[in-house]
């Protein structure tokens, strides 16, 4: 082999050190922002299933409203057709 031959090959592992580290930053890199994004989506499924359960208790609360407005209507209609009862 020839010192030229040997130097080209030295050069060219260089090169491919070079690469597999620029490489491995790239994946580490890479490897933290999933790990973020893991994190922030854990945070946003825990907000959603929070917001699902307001939302539930809301709902909740509304119909129990809406059926005491309603028996309340019910018993203001009565009361109402009596009055017209008395002053006929």
């Amino acid at each position: 082999m020839s010192i030229e031959f040997l130097s080209e090959l030295e050069n060219k592992i260089e090169v491919l050190l070079s690469s597999l580290e620029r490489m491995k930053q790239e994946n580490q890199k890479l490897n933290e922002q999933l790990e973020q994004n893991n994190g922030r989506m854990a945070e946003i499924e825990s907000e959603n299933i929070s917001l699902k359960n307001e939302l539930e208790t809301i709902r909740s609360d509304s119909e129990n409203r809406q059926e005491k407005m309603n028996a309340a209507a019910e018993r203001i209609q009565g009361l109402l057709a009596r009055l017209e009862t008395v002053q006929s």
